[in-house]
């Protein structure tokens, strides 16, 4: 073979190569981002579960939409347990676990809702640090959603 011809096979080697690079590339990151929705959205799913099936929230659930003095009579450890859910979702937001819009159409009224209620915080101290994430998220949520009145639906996206 000529050294014009074996500088030929070199070229396209070389060209092949990265092609077969670039594919192997593309169709693994293609892959990492299917993965990472399938993820998110098993988490998701997870959460959701947690959330309308615990008989605990449930029952709080009921009687945040009137603000229900009930709510005072509650458990303070089941009350925690709400509000510590929310903080997951903000967390799991904050993260980009879970996208806002999801986080705010599915909980956001929620949020809302257990920062606004004067009897869900009986015996809890709202202001203190230890909620700090929660009322950020409330805030965030309140914010973005226009929310001044919690008891109105919030807008569809």
């Amino acid at each position: 073979m000529s050294p014009e011809t074996l500088s030929l096979i070199k070229d396209v080697s070389i060209v092949l190569a990265g092609i077969v690079a670039l594919v192997t590339l593309v169709s693994t990151a293609v892959e990492a981002r299917r993965r990472n929705r399938q993820h998110r959205a098993e988490t998701f799913v997870l959460m959701r579960r947690r959330f309308l099936e615990s008989p605990e929230f449930q029952q709080i659930l009921a009687l945040l939409h009137d603000d229900s003095p009930e709510l005072a009579k509650l458990p303070i450890q089941a009350r925690r347990n709400f509000a510590g859910f929310m903080e997951e979702v903000a967390l799991m937001t904050n993260s980009k676990l879970l996208s806002p819009i999801v986080a705010s159409y599915m909980f956001g009224r929620y949020v809302v809702l257990t920062e606004r209620s004067t009897h869900f915080w009986e015996g809890l101290d709202k202001d203190e640090r230890y909620w700090s994430l929660f009322r950020s998220f409330a805030s965030q949520i309140t914010e973005a959603e226009g929310m001044r009145d919690p008891y109105r639906r919030p807008p569809s996206f």
